[in-house]
């Protein structure tokens, strides 16, 4: 196997001749199997190669390898002077550690390292950071990606006000949050308040803190809902959806979730979570579990199913994972949020669309702003994207200028509109 990535015998000697030569081809077929490219797996496998010739400069055997050694292999890779083909360009240095990492966990599969791995010890929340988390998950069924963005605020907190709250002050508790949100957006500084006023009603209920704290929590003026939903018009939707190259397996994965995003207006996090069985294909429907928890099937339009369908045929990776979307490059894993908003912005790039927002939530409130002119209710519409009250969805029928001119007073002593 690695002779099909190192042709000339000098090369391939000097690699075999390392104590990981005799594990490289083993190596080399896992690598491909994950879809690495030629020159991604060659470095590697390189990588792997350097890693336990070095090693046994040092008097180690490979049976003696570990993780802890990578962070001393990777000072070596600033200063190495090795032979090649084991020694890469300075630009390679981070697939040589990869190669390293590759190896380790190869050679543990393989019970050739009996060692146990350095354990990653994390240091423990302190009480009542874990406590208020174990709390609101009982009482709100918060999400743990949620109470993790909790935790850093809590612990800032902590941190400012000290760790008995029976010693907390309403003076003490508003220079905490002044100084948390001075100079940050509006989004940040409304978390930072909301969570210091649950975490202090929580301490409240415990009993570890006097009766009425909470209310020292300043409030955000926010008005909800008051701007105006950021969308693009139909015609520049139609320009990011031809934007995506069918001819790609790229470009047929980001039409389908342009698609899925622009006609069912679904979230990112959807996308993210969308799974191979979440689709009937015999019902043409789809199944959404989104933030609020409960699932919703959805109509899959044909436009939108052919474009899945395609995207499963001719672009979907042959991979394990039941994530509907992945990632096109080795390895394979399901997509973040943050790569959903990438393949929208790059679309709408694509298309020569200048907007000051490109994120993939533009593309939901487009599909409300369309679905609205077409002559959808509110309610219909808040059915779609699973909106729990109407207020919500009330949000779009500020673009409705049409209606809104018939329902508009006139000014005194102005014609009307």
């Amino acid at each position: 196997m690695i002779t099909s990535y190192f042709k000339w015998q000098q090369s391939l000697t000097r690699l075999e001749s390392t104590p990981a030569g005799p594990h490289l081809s083993s190596l080399a077929e896992e690598l491909q199997v994950k879809g690495f490219s030629y020159w991604i797996l060659r470095a590697r496998l390189q990588g792997a190669a350097h890693f336990s010739d070095w090693n046994k400069q040092q008097g180690r055997s490979i049976e003696q390898l570990q993780e802890g050694m990578f962070e001393e292999f990777e000072v070596h890779l600033g200063t190495c002077r090795c032979i090649r083909p084991l020694r890469l360009s300075t630009r390679q240095d981070v697939r040589a550690l990869a190669g390293a990492r590759a190896l380790v966990e190869y050679l543990r599969r393989r019970a050739v390292i009996t060692s146990s791995p350095p354990s990653k010890k994390r240091a423990d929340p302190p009480a009542l950071v874990s406590g208020f988390c174990d709390w609101m998950q009982c009482q709100r069924g918060t999400k743990e990606s949620t109470l993790r963005r909790y935790s850093f605020v809590i612990k800032n907190a902590l941190e400012a006000l000290g760790e008995d709250p029976g010693r907390y002050d309403a003076e003490s508790i508003r220079s905490f949050i002044l100084k948390q949100t001075k100079g940050r957006s509006r989004a940040i500084a409304k978390e930072v308040i909301s969570v210091t006023r649950m975490f202090l009603r929580y301490l409240i209920v415990q009993g570890k803190c006097r009766s009425g704290m909470d209310d020292a929590v300043p409030t955000l003026a926010m008005w909800r809902l008051s701007a105006l939903p950021r969308y693009l018009p139909a015609t520049d939707i139609e320009r990011v959806i031809a934007a995506c190259d069918r001819d790609t397996p790229v470009g047929l994965r980001d039409r389908a979730v342009v698609l899925l995003l622009a006609r069912l207006g679904l979230r990112a996090g959807d996308i993210v979570k969308m799974d191979l069985g979440d689709i009937d294909w015999t019902h043409a429907s789809v199944c959404v579990s989104g933030k609020s928890r409960y699932e919703v099937r959805l109509p899959l339009t044909q436009e939108v199913g052919e474009a899945v369908l395609e995207f499963l045929r001719f672009g979907r990776p042959p991979v394990q994972d039941t994530r509907l979307f992945i990632r096109m490059l080795a390895p394979w894993r399901p997509l973040q949020v943050s790569a959903v908003s990438a393949i929208v912005e790059r679309a709408i790039a694509r298309a020569g669309i200048d907007a000051p927002f490109r994120g993939a939530h533009v593309l939901r409130h487009s599909a409300a702003t369309e679905m609205l002119r077409q002559g959808a209710t509110l309610q219909q519409i808040g059915a779609v994207l699973r909106h729990r009250f109407l207020d919500t969805t009330a949000h779009y029928a500020k673009v409705d200028v049409k209606r809104l001119r018939d329902i508009a007073l006139p000014w005194p002593e102005v014609f009307p509109c």
